[in-house]
């Protein structure tokens, strides 16, 4: 399955607004957060509150993460909201829906692919016959046109 004319910078275009998305949505709860541990009064726990809501911002953002780049694609037939809205789909090699491991596969590459704030998957996209990044190769899924 080749690849149709404009899915690279689409793809770029979905990965900036779906970061916008879990990190609006991350300062809205740290805002809320802060609110919070300005009202709790001095000496009756406000360092260990402090600590507890960093902690659930750090757990939120990795949940989060998880949410947009395995659940939300796996529930709504292959796209995150930034790849819904940009009209990009994922599909396996073999044009079928992926499974929920192969979603989990391209969520955990992002390891190697977010490597100096994704340009190393961004490069992978550019040049690689099938415009794939390093977790659609292991995943063998694919990133077309909806």
């Amino acid at each position: 399955m080749s690849q149709p004319t404009g899915v690279i910078l689409r793809r770029y275009a979905h990965c900036v607004i779906d970061r916008l998305l879990l990190v609006v949505a991350l300062l809205i709860f740290l805002v809320l957060s802060l609110i919070v541990v300005a009202l709790v009064p001095r000496g009756t726990g406000r360092t260990v509150t402090a600590y507890g809501i960093a902690g659930l911002v750090l757990a939120l953002l990795i949940a989060g993460s998880w949410a947009m780049e395995v659940w939300i694609p796996h529930r709504w037939l292959g796209g995150t909201p930034g790849m819904r809205w940009v009209g990009l789909r994922v599909v396996t090699e073999h044009g079928e829906t992926p499974a929920l491991r192969a979603y989990m596969i391209r969520w955990l590459m992002m390891v190697v692919d977010g490597y100096l704030f994704g340009l190393v998957g961004a490069l992978a996209i550019a040049f690689t016959p099938r415009h794939q990044r390093f977790g659609d190769m292991v995943a063998r899924t694919l990133v077309v046109r909806r």
